[in-house]
């Protein structure tokens, strides 16, 4: 599962969202990928949203799905969990 933000997340929000799912395998503080489910609540969702005053938009993903950080990082969903495929590409001097 992956939860994603336009914008970084504050602190507040990132309290909300390790309280609800535990901490993430990765984060860039815009999307934060899960190995584990929990069953979604909406309640839980609108602190999550209020917190970070934007949308959270939540994605469940297949195996083989690839989420690509905003640093360039590429994370694969295995049969284990997310795995991290790449270090990021640099910048361009």
């Amino acid at each position: 599962m992956s939860m994603n933000f336009v914008n970084p997340v504050n602190d507040a929000a990132l309290t909300e969202i390790v309280k609800e799912f535990g901490p993430p395998v990765a984060t860039d503080r815009k999307t934060f990928l899960f190995d584990r489910m929990n069953k979604l609540e909406q309640r839980a969702m609108k602190r999550i949203a209020n917190a970070a005053k934007q949308p959270a938009t939540v994605e469940i993903h297949a195996e083989g799905d690839i989420k690509i950080m905003s640093d360039g990082t590429r994370y694969q969903v295995t049969p284990t969990g997310w795995k991290r495929l790449d270090e990021p590409t640099p910048a361009p001097a």
